[in-house]
């Protein structure tokens, strides 16, 4: 590596390298591009930082039709009460969680052991990127965290949590309406599982809070970005998709444990994340509230918010690619190996 800086134990790598490519513009005559690779000091994931297309796009796409409403959306205020089912009250004893326009069900798919949706506006059919206000976004993140200490109080062992989002089709999401959905299980998704054990191991060689040192590391350089309430904002060395970033709840270490002003600063804080997309003409994106698990206290884990753009909606286009992939590493199929076997042996 050429560049290697090292805080509190966190290694900042990086490679500069060159890449050797024809130059179009003279005749394909070979050149030199300067290529850079860096090395993420948490995860371990390497990203290189090259020149030429970019996602962002000149100008706004028009997603109206997209948008529309029209066809069946189960989260519509015409329909939502009848096409939505309520959880057990033992285990959750509102049934249905109801905060502002915000509304938390269960999740009819079983990506997790407990899972839930919560709708940000279940009084319309569609939320435009540049109209997620903190308020908005304040209410639907702490209906979920209402949602996770009621998981927690029902099965204590459940202590994985996450709540994340994805927006739009590009972002591996089947449904127009915006929404956010939680995990909550015995085992910890690949990246969750990655964070906490690099936080056991920061905290045995001498360190204190994994992300608060990461926090401190980046508090001096050109990639921090600013700290609402107790909730400081920051691009990561290393990001993991375009235009990400990352935020650290100081003084929490669990998503059940953040408490209303820690989600208010935090809804502030992508509410201004979102302004700037929109204004960037980016329309699509993937985030990721994830928590430490059941020994995060003792590891001095705290939670850790991380948001990444996707490409804009294209007619007839949805991704495979969702927050569990593109944030956790945690690769989600619909057909078992079996079933795909079994059914081209057929032909054979």
């Amino acid at each position: 590596m050429d560049q290697v800086r090292e805080v509190k134990g966190l290694v900042f790598a990086q490679a500069n390298l060159v890449g050797r490519v024809p130059d179009v513009s003279n005749g394909g005559v070979f050149t030199e591009i300067p290529l850079v690779q860096r090395i993420d000091p948490i995860f371990g994931t390497r990203t290189r930082f090259v020149q030429g297309a970019k996602l962002q796009p000149a100008s706004k796409s028009d997603i109206s039709e997209l948008v529309a409403p029209g066809g069946f959306c189960p989260f519509c205020p015409e329909v939502v009460e009848r096409f939505t089912f309520p959880f057990p009250t033992e285990m959750v004893p509102k049934g249905k969680i109801r905060r502002g326009k915000a509304l938390v069900v269960p999740n009819i798919l079983a990506y997790s052991t407990y899972s839930a949706v919560g709708i940000y506006d279940a009084t319309r059919h569609f939320v435009p990127i540049e109209e997620f206000d903190a308020s908005l976004l304040g209410d639907a993140l702490g209906a979920m965290v209402e949602h996770a200490r009621d998981i927690r109080a029902f099965d204590p062992a459940a202590a994985y949590s996450s709540i994340n989002a994805n927006y739009l089709p590009p972002s591996g999401s089947s449904l127009i309406h915006p929404h956010l959905q939680s995990s909550h299980d015995y085992v910890p998704l690949a990246r969750q599982a990655q964070l906490i054990e690099r936080a056991r191991l920061h905290r045995e060689q001498g360190g204190a809070s994994l992300l608060v040192d990461l926090v401190e590391a980046e508090r001096a350089t050109d990639r921090f970005i600013g700290s609402v309430g107790e909730v400081d904002f920051f691009t990561p060395w290393a990001p993991s998709g375009f235009r990400e970033v990352w935020a650290v709840v100081r003084n929490s270490h669990d998503v059940v444990a953040l408490s209303e002003a820690q989600i208010d600063s935090l809804s502030i804080g992508l509410a201004r994340i979102l302004a700037s997309y929109a204004a960037w003409n980016l329309l699509s994106f993937n985030f990721a509230l994830t928590g430490g698990g059941p020994m995060s206290a003792e590891f001095g884990l705290n939670p850790l918010f991380r948001i990444v753009a996707r490409s804009n909606p294209d007619a007839f286009y949805r991704s495979d690619v969702t927050y569990f992939e593109r944030l956790y590493a945690e690769l989600m199929v619909d057909v078992t190996p079996e079933e795909t076997a079994m059914e081209i042996r057929e032909l054979f």
